[in-house]
């Protein structure tokens, strides 16, 4: 059954109360909001996904585990970054039956929820700590395959996390990347963010009874990279596509790319 209400997360109040705008402009700023922003969406951000992408983001998911696992090492050390509840990491780790399985995220909340998933099944050791991308506490070329499902685009310096990503995988090493990205076609773009603008709204609204909390997902999107702007950026990291796939005319993309 889908509850429509999230149960413990934080007061919703707390980020009505922020200036969005301000905040997403300020990159000292932009980690206080997305944080806040998750340990307040995180015990029903499952349901919410799932719900707001109908049904789509399971099957976004598995092409990009499929993808990603039939390119993997044996026994891989993975790290999954903006974990939230860990279901990406859990999937991956038992499909390539994961020698490390490590999932970092800015929201103590999500790693909360992350834990509690992780107990409840009979998963590889999942283990899971707060974590910045844009400063990862890793060893140089110390994992094997790097995955994030709509994270990089909650940071304010995507080539910045990119090149911290880089960093920690070894050479010959994955990226699985999942996320949503600016429309290149003019038309497109006004009309796809308008309709996540008026979703988002009224999404946070039945969630939480306050708009704000999914209304940051069209501004962040219209500030972020275009898929082909992106898959530029990846090559200035030093990756190399080895397959992408294209949703929503652009708007959502899947990568898998090696570390060169």
């Amino acid at each position: 059954m889908i509850s429509l209400k999230a149960r413990n997360g934080r007061d919703p109040k707390e980020l009505a109360v922020l200036d969005m705008d301000a905040h997403l402009r300020d990159e000292r700023l932009k980690q206080k909001y997305v944080s806040t922003m998750f340990d307040i969406l995180a015990p029903g951000y499952d349901t919410f996904t799932r719900v707001f992408s109908f049904g789509m983001d399971r099957g976004w998911k598995e092409q990009l585990i499929r993808e990603g696992v039939a390119r993997a090492p044996q026994r891989p050390r993975l790290l999954d970054l903006a974990c939230g509840t860990g279901d990406l990491c859990a999937a991956i780790a038992r499909r390539t039956s994961a020698s490390l399985a490590l999932g970092f995220d800015l929201s103590e909340r999500m790693l909360e929820e992350a834990a509690r998933r992780a107990a409840l099944t009979p998963e590889p050791a999942l283990r899971f700590a707060v974590g910045n991308m844009l400063a990862l506490a890793l060893p140089d070329a110390s994992i094997d395959m790097v995955s994030i499902g709509y994270g990089i685009r909650n940071t304010h310096e995507p080539d910045r996390a990119l090149g911290e990503i880089a960093r920690v995988i070894r050479p010959g090493g994955l990226l699985l990347n999942l996320d949503f990205y600016r429309p290149v076609n003019a038309l497109w773009r006004e009309l796809y963010l308008g309709y996540m603008s008026v979703a988002g709204n009224a999404a946070g609204w039945l969630w939480h009874r306050e708009p704000v909390t999914y209304g940051y997902l069209s501004p962040s999107i219209r500030r972020y990279l275009t898929m082909p702007a992106f898959e530029e950026a990846l090559g200035r990291a030093g990756f190399v596509v080895e397959w992408r796939k294209r949703f929503l005319f652009g708007a959502l993309g899947l990568h898998v790319a090696r570390r060169v």
